[in-house]
């Protein structure tokens, strides 16, 4: 039986943020991941030479936790162009932030998104989400974003043109439901970065990771069947022993070591990845159905004008993403996406495209809104049990390092007051 200071359930963002916490505080911990690569929900499929992320997946730069643990230079991101276009009545239209582009974003007001007084709400909530940004991101309260919109003033054309297919494709929930503390949080971190896409695919997050660990602190396929006390036993029969283990599976496995362990509800999503003999957009730029009919696509974008490495040369990679599980069919949900984007694009080019996958993410996002019960960033689940993940603290990549940085540190606190 082996014995360990601290075991770490789960190689996910969270996992990966409290070992390599507990490593910098000289602890060298066992990290267990049942899958054959680290990063959990954060992963990357090569196909045919193309780079698919396990569903539509962005780093915004601006997370306080992405710049307190990761390399970004290391990551060599390309960045989204700030804003998006948003596919309307007659056309495409502009949005974009007048403070970082002021011509684009004197043309947002043509874009048929905002009215002139949505422009200036615009403004406004720019301002005091990135003064809110001093604050912690909050879960907490019963108004939803939706209804934080609505009392800000925006009109019913700014929300469903623009706010709903945006960030309902960032909460991959178009009712908008998530608190708009957290709404509010997010807008500051677009204000103020960019979302972005790393060289080599969003798997290169939790890579960088875990190459900060010693060899001998990270075991890939080595799922755990149960958890007694600290003793971790493996379903290839190992058994461990630890001073103390830090759970940092998801909210869905959770339980099954840890019974009575919150159980969220998650939020799905379809992404459908096509290779181009050419992108439809030219520019590192979001595309929104703003049309507000019950359309399959909420969003497209092509990641290879944003990071030359998810295409080989001379091809486009395209990705359209659905919210929510829609059609069961992978055929007929193909057909739908391309009727809908032969009238944004033009039949001729879409009809060019080749489908290479369809990614269906049933566990895309836990949902935001917590239990009534529930203190967000919660971590200490029994004397020498600690929890991470980001439905413990926000659904979000900064969530994820964040949980698990902040469980390392209670362990290490605990620790040393003993």
């Amino acid at each position: 039986m082996a014995q360990h200071d601290v075991i770490v359930i789960g190689g996910g963002l969270a996992g990966l943020a409290a070992a390599r916490t507990l490593l910098a505080a000289g602890v060298t911990p066992l990290v267990l991941e049942a899958a054959d690569e680290v990063g959990g929900r954060v992963a990357t499929d090569e196909v045919d030479g193309f780079l698919l992320d396990r569903g539509f997946q962005v780093l915004l730069d601006s997370y306080p936790e992405a710049r307190r643990q990761l390399d970004l230079a290391a990551l060599q991101l390309g960045r989204f162009a700030p804003g998006a276009m948003i596919r309307r009545e007659g056309g495409f239209g502009r949005v974009a932030d007048p403070w970082r582009d002021p011509v684009a974003g004197l043309r947002s007001l043509v874009s048929g998104a905002f009215t002139p007084f949505d422009a200036l709400r615009m403004l406004r909530l720019r301002s005091d989400a990135i003064l809110a940004l001093e604050g912690e991101p909050a879960l907490r309260g019963d108004e939803t974003a939706a209804r934080g919109l609505h009392h800000r003033g925006f009109s019913d054309r700014a929300i469903e043109r623009f706010f709903r297919p945006f960030f309902g494709g960032v909460f991959l929930d178009s009712q908008l439901g998530a608190p708009v503390h957290w709404f509010d949080f997010l807008f500051g971190m677009f204000a103020t970065g960019h979302a972005t896409l790393p060289t080599g695919g969003m798997r290169a997050i939790p890579r960088q990771l875990a190459a900060g660990l010693p060899p001998e602190a990270l075991r890939t396929q080595a799922r755990v069947r149960s958890l007694k006390g600290t003793r971790v036993e493996l379903t290839s029969g190992e058994t461990h022993d630890a001073e103390a283990v830090i759970l940092a599976t998801d909210a869905r496995n959770a339980p099954v070591l840890l019974p009575g362990s919150r159980t969220p509800q998650w939020a799905s999503c379809v992404t459908l990845y096509y290779a181009a003999p050419e992108s439809p957009t030219r520019a590192p730029l979001l595309v929104l159905n703003g049309m507000g009919r019950r359309e399959p696509v909420n969003h497209v974008c092509v990641p290879s004008d944003v990071s030359a490495s998810y295409a080989p040369p001379g091809q486009a990679l395209v990705s359209a993403t659905v919210v929510g599980s829609g059609h069961a069919d992978d055929g007929v949900l193909d057909r739908d996406a391309r009727a809908q984007l032969s009238g944004w694009f033009g039949a001729p080019r879409v009809n060019a495209w080749r489908l290479l996958r369809v990614v269906r993410v049933p566990f895309a996002l836990p949902r935001s809104v917590p239990a009534p019960d529930h203190v967000a960033g919660a971590v200490r689940l029994g004397p020498t049990l600690y929890g991470c993940g980001d439905y413990l603290e926000t659904p979000s990549i900064n969530g994820a390092l964040r949980s698990g940085r902040r469980a390392a540190e209670a362990l290490l606190a605990d620790r040393g007051a003993g």
